[in-house]
């Protein structure tokens, strides 16, 4: 399967963030997938191949991107969009080891779906959650940049925070996915590497 995020107003032929995954789960209460460190997937770039966070954070939702495409590294990660949420759960595992190593809340539009993706938007603002259950907002001073840039409304920047708002009540209360015991979860070490198709 392939998890897609994609700007607001994405059109065909546009950048995009395009991650091969492996299926763990995926039923009426959610999808869980599979990133293993060494995954090739395809990234937004800045025009001159630059990674977006080393340009101008005054231009960043403005400026124009071309499609990259890079390898992931650093932590093996499993993804969790529970149904019904506006936010996927990143469980951060070290390469190796398999050390747990805290959840990524990230804030994202409701996911739509066919036969062989999942589709959504980055939604700027995340929460990250230590293992001691701490959530900390990340990025807000980008959602601010995003709505004066006009990425994003100030309708929406409010929505966003509210979905934040939501995930830490989730966090606090313990609840699902962050009581399921995931971060006890290890692959099949049979898998395979998740592989771009020829044709993205």
């Amino acid at each position: 399967m392939r998890w897609h995020y994609r700007r607001p107003g994405w059109r065909p032929g546009a950048a995009e963030t395009v991650t091969p995954v492996t299926v763990v789960r995926d039923d009426a209460e959610g999808l869980a997938a599979w990133l293993p460190v060494g995954t090739p997937y395809l990234i937004p770039r800045l025009a001159d191949g630059r990674d977006l966070r080393s340009g101008d954070p005054r231009t960043a939702f403005t400026e124009p991107r071309v499609q990259g495409e890079t390898v992931w590294h650093s932590f093996d990660v499993l993804r969790i969009a529970p149904s019904g949420r506006r936010w996927s759960v990143w469980l951060w595992f070290e390469e190796g080891s398999g050390r747990f190593d805290g959840y990524y809340v990230n804030l994202e539009e409701p996911h739509t779906r066919d036969e062989e993706a999942v589709y959504s938007c980055d939604n700027v603002l995340d929460v990250e959650v230590g293992t001691d259950r701490t959530p900390h907002r990340k990025d807000a001073d980008e959602l601010v940049e995003a709505v004066r840039q006009g990425r994003h409304t100030a309708a929406q920047a409010e929505r966003i925070a509210a979905d934040a708002a939501e995930a830490e009540a989730v966090v606090a209360a313990w609840g699902s996915p962050f009581c399921d015991g995931w971060e006890t979860f290890r692959p099949d070490p049979a898998w395979p590497v998740p592989r771009l198709p020829a044709t993205s």
